[in-house]
C-alpha cells in the first residue's frame, strides 16, 4: 500500500481546497488498488501469450497533452473510454473485457460505467468473447458480460458478492489467470 507522508498530505489538502481530505485519500487508494489488479491481469495476459492462448493488451485512455512542465503534464481526455483490455485469442476471435476492483464486500453494477457498458455490449454483438475481470478483496473473477449486464435480473440487485460469483471465480498464481476458472473450466468462448 502507498503510504503518504503529512506534508504530502497537507499538499493534497491544499491542491483540492474544496475536496474532502479523507475523500481524496480513499480516491488515492482506490486508484493505486485498480493499478495493481490491473498489473496482475497484465501478468496474465503475458502467460496467455507465452502459451500462445490469446495477445491481450491494457488499453490507454484518448488523450492529448495541453501542457508540459518538467517531468509533468496536464491533458484531456479526446474520447470515450473503451474497455480496459483487448485483443485477440489464438484462432482470431476478439475479447475486450473491463477490470474493477474493490476493497468492500460487494461490487456495484455503476463500477463499470454506461459508455464501458456500450463498448462492451457492441463487442459482444460484433463476436468478441465479453467480461468483467472482477477484484473483490483478495479474489479474482471474471464476470461474463451477458451476467454483469443482466445483474439485476439474474439476482434481483445491482451489486454482486463473493458468493453471487463463486462459479466465475478464476485462477490465481502470481497473475490472474482470468480465462480459467477454478473448477478447470474456461471462460465461454476461449
Amino acid at each position: 500500500m502507498e503510504k503518504m507522508t503529512v506534508y504530502e498530505y497537507r499538499a493534497l489538502i491544499d491542491e483540492n481546497r474544496n475536496a474532502d481530505g479523507e475523500q481524496i485519500l480513499r480516491n488515492k487508494k482506490s486508484a493505486a488498488r485498480g493499478r495493481a489488479f490491473e498489473s496482475l491481469l497484465m501478468r496474465g495476459c503475458n502467460y496467455y501469450r507465452q502459451k500462445e492462448v490469446a495477445i491481450i493488451n491494457k488499453v490507454n485512455e484518448p488523450y492529448i497533452v495541453t501542457k508540459k512542465t518538467g517531468n509533468k503534464f496536464s491533458g484531456r481526455f479526446t474520447g470515450r473510454a473503451e474497455p480496459d483490455f483487448k485483443g485477440v485469442l489464438y484462432g482470431g476471435r476478439a475479447i475486450a473485457f473491463e477490470a474493477k476492483s474493490t476493497q468492500k464486500s460487494r461490487i456495484q453494477r455503476n463500477a463499470v460505467t454506461d459508455t464501458q457498458m456500450e463498448w462492451l455490449r457492441e463487442q459482444k454483438d460484433f463476436g468478441a468473447v465479453t467480461f468483467v475481470a472482477v477484484n473483490i478483496q483478495d479474489k479474482f473473477y471474471s464476470v461474463p458480460f451477458d451476467v454483469w449486464d443482466g445483474m439485476k435480473n439474474i439476482y434481483g440487485k445491482k451489486f454482486l458478492m463473493p458468493e453471487d460469483i463463486a462459479g466465475y471465480e478464476v485462477k490465481y498464481d502470481g497473475a490472474v489467470r482470468f480465462l480459467e476458472y477454478e473448477d478447470g473450466t474456461r471462460v465461454e468462448g476461449v
